[in-house]
Parts: structure tokens; sequence; C-alpha cells
């Protein structure tokens, strides 16, 4: 009993909860072991599965390269699979970048990352840079101190103790920018506290900022304002301030281009991604580093002392390689866009629900936020549960969604992420829809049903 209580806490979120299991899966497809079929619109854990599910060219891949070796001595020895895909993830980023390294998971990589930032300011000199400036409501990884480091209020309250609390700015939340401000002036005055920030905490403090392009799972894909992340940089260089880009979700073709940054025509100084760079097939993130960055460490013959265990294994970058090729292969990246495109014009004809406030995205990482209002835009009382709610109906109807909140001040706000395989179709967009359409539906109908008006639900 106790040893079955250990794995259900291991792997399921909800100790009160039966969970399907899930016996195999095929394209955007998952079957449980009844044999139902679920449309998987949320990509795994959260855009993960960016090439679709079951793809055999990569189960022989694992096996091949696990016959060879399967770990090295990196103290020691390199091997021709991880110098040839730690080349090709340089090619794969924007110009300029010239180094890159693997490890496991998105928040190794991020906290490489950081860590990277604070060694290079060491070898320059600048021993009083350590700060890392970043957002409210975005999440940068999972560790204590990555908690502290990103923005997401419901994740760092239980460490609060634990906490050196970094600086933090307002995100570019451009549905819920102050009523009266044009776009251009909500950027400006975005830029404006971000800058207010640096000169009151001290520029000689500060070691790096990190942003995720597009905000994934915090928030539910909200895209930056124009010239946003574009302003952003220029402070960044103007005060010395190496700016980090967290490409976990929105790497690898997941918005239609190489990098979500790629997008808004900015090209940062470290990126840190991971998820859909493996497919989900193996355990992989990385850290790409610009020349300006790595040639600190090359002219003074200094190690990055940031190591793991699994950093630069054979398996994980013979892996990731060959899901660059299929990405290549298929044209998968070109494909998310014109879905991606695609896929926002339809989410619009929800907006005929009245508790559908915004559709957002960038390409095929998209999203949803649920009002009680769409002209006042207030959010639902936590209580409510409305987006964990629509979840767990669009699951009974065969569609898994990521539902969240915290959208609106970390804690209230309801939204959906909905970031399908880059693999998926037109057809398949229409059945996330449709699902999506009686799902609300229901939800509106129960809500005046408990005299509970999305109008004016007391907290």
């Amino acid at each position: 009993m106790i040893k079955s209580l250990i794995h259900s806490m291991a792997v399921c979120p909800d100790m009160n909860k039966v969970y399907p299991k899930i016996e195999y899966g095929k394209g955007v497809y998952i079957y449980d072991q009844s044999g139902k079929k679920y449309l998987d619109a949320s990509s795994g854990s959260s855009a993960v599965s960016n090439i679709g599910h079951g793809r055999s060219e990569i189960a022989d891949v694992i096996y091949q390269q696990v016959s060879k070796i399967s770990v090295l001595p990196t103290h020691a020895f390199n091997s021709e699979v991880v110098e040839n895909y730690l080349d090709r993830l340089v090619s794969f980023a924007p110009a300029g970048f010239s180094k890159a390294w693997t490890v496991m998971s998105g928040t190794e990589a991020v906290e490489s990352a950081v860590k990277l930032a604070l060694q290079f300011h060491q070898i320059r000199g600048d021993f009083s840079r350590y700060k890392i400036i970043s957002r409210w409501n975005t999440y940068h990884g999972n560790s204590v101190f990555m908690l502290d480091v990103g923005g997401m209020k419901i994740r760092r309250e239980l460490y609060s103790q634990w906490l050196n609390n970094f600086p933090h700015i307002s995100p570019a939340y451009n549905y819920r920018k102050p009523a009266g401000l044009s776009e251009e002036e909500f950027v400006q005055n975005l830029l404006v506290e971000f800058e207010t920030t640096i000169v009151e905490e001290g520029p000689e403090s500060i070691a790096a900022f990190i942003a995720e392009p597009v905000i994934a799972s915090a928030m539910g894909a909200v895209p930056p304002p124009a010239n946003y992340f574009a302003g952003i940089s220029r402070i960044c260089k103007k005060y010395g301030i190496l700016f980090i880009t967290d490409e976990i979700l929105t790497g690898f073709g997941r918005t239609g281009k190489n990098f979500g940054m790629d997008n808004f025509d900015v090209v940062p100084d470290i990126i840190a991604s991971g998820k859909g760079m493996s497919g989900g097939y193996f355990p992989l993130s990385a850290v790409i580093a610009s020349a300006y960055v790595a040639q600190a460490f090359i002219d003074t013959k200094t190690p990055f002392l940031g190591g793991y265990t699994f950093a630069c294994n054979p398996v994980g970058c013979a892996v990731g390689n060959t899901v660059m090729d299929i990405l290549e292969r298929e044209n998968i990246i070109a494909n998310a866009q014109k879905m991606g495109n695609l896929f926002l014009k339809k989410l619009e004809v929800l907006k005929e629900f009245e508790i559908v406030g915004d559709v957002r995205g960038v390409g095929l990482l998209c999203g949803i936020e649920l009002v009680q209002n769409q002209y006042t835009k207030e959010p639902f009382p936590v209580s409510v549960a409305i987006s964990k709610k629509i979840g767990e109906k669009a699951i009974q109807k065969g569609v898994v969604l990521y539902p969240g909140r915290g959208s609106v001040d970390g804690v209230l706000g309801d939204h959906i992420q909905i970031s399908p395989p880059l693999v998926i179709n037109e057809g398949q967009l229409d059945e996330i829809v449709d699902v999506l359409k009686q799902c609300l539906k229901e939800v509106m109908s129960e809500i005046k049903k408990t005299t509970l008006s999305y109008e004016n639900i007391e907290s």
C-alpha cells in the first residue's frame, strides 16, 4: 500500500484521481488500455512531442547507439556522435552562435544558462554581477533556484523561505494592458520599468535577463507586443547585461521558426532549449552560447563549471540528430507555421462563447483565456476551477489540452494552452476546435444551472 501511494505521488499530480493508462501513441494520437483514442493537443507534458508519437526510426537509432556506447567519461573523452550533434545545434541557432552542450531537462538547461552568464562576468572581472532579472508569471524550471529566478507564484509559494527573491518585472501581456494605452505606449512603459529596475538594483549587480519568447504554460501562450524584445535587447546591451532566451517550449519549430525569438528578429546571447528537441523520445535539453559569450572562456582557457553526469550523452545526441533529420526531411517547421496561422483563425470562433476573453499564440503554441465577462475581462474565482473543468471534459471527449491558472496575477486567471504535435493537419485541428466548443457550451450551461452567473460570481 505504501509503495503504491509513493508510486502515485511520483507519476500523477492528483492522488485522489484514477488516471487512464496509455498503451501506445501514433502521430498526434495516443491510445489507452481500453483502446480509446485521444488527440494529444498538449504534445506530451506541454509541447514535447513535436514530431508526433510512435516513430520506430528513433527506436532503431536508440538501439544502435546503446549497442555501441550509452555514456561517456566526458572528463576524458568525446565522441563523433556528440561532436556532430553539437555542431548541428550551433548551425540551427541564429548566426553568431559557436558552442553548445546537452543536458537532460529544461531545468538543467536554464540553470546552466544562468550559471554560464555568472561565470562569463567573473572571467571578465565583474564579480559584483550576480542577479538575474526575469518577469512575473513566467516559468523557468523547477529547481528551487530556478523557481526563485522564475515568476510563477503558484510554484514559488511553498519554497518562499528558501528564495533570495531576485528582481522581477511585469510580463508583456498585451491582452491586459492598462485601458487607454496604445500598444506602443504599453511597450514603452514596460521598457521604462525594465530600465528603472536595473538602475534601482544597480547595473553593476545584474548578470542577465531571461525570458520566454512566448510565455507558455504559466500564462497560456502569450506573445509579446511589437518591438518589445527589440527594446529589451537594446537596454541589455546598454548596461552590459546578457540576454538569455528560455526556448524550452518555443524551440525546434514550435512557433513556426527554429527558435521562438526568431519571430521577433532579436538575437540573444544564450539560448536554453529542450522538450521538442528530442520529440519526447529521450530526456534531452541544451545550452547554446553565442561567440561573444564563448570567446571569454576560450581566450582565458577557462572550463565552464556546470557539468552533469548525463551531459553530452551520446544516446541523447543520436536521438536529437534524428529528430532534426525528420524536421528537415518532412518540412515540419513550415507545417507548424502554416497550421499555426490556420489554427489561430479557427480558434477565433470560440469568442462567440461569453467566457472566452482572448485567443493568442504563435505557430502551434496557442492559448485561450477564460473570463467572467468579455468586456471587463474579470477572471473567475479560483474556486470555480473553470480551466480544469474544461480540460477534464475534453479528455472525456478524446482531446488532451493543457489547462492552467494564474495568468492575471499569479493566482487568478484561467487559461488553456494548446500545443499539438507539429505534424498535425487541418482536419485534426478541427477536431480540437469542435471538442472545445462542446466543452465550453457544457461548462456555461453548468454555471447557469448552479446559478453562478459568469458575469458576477462572488469571490
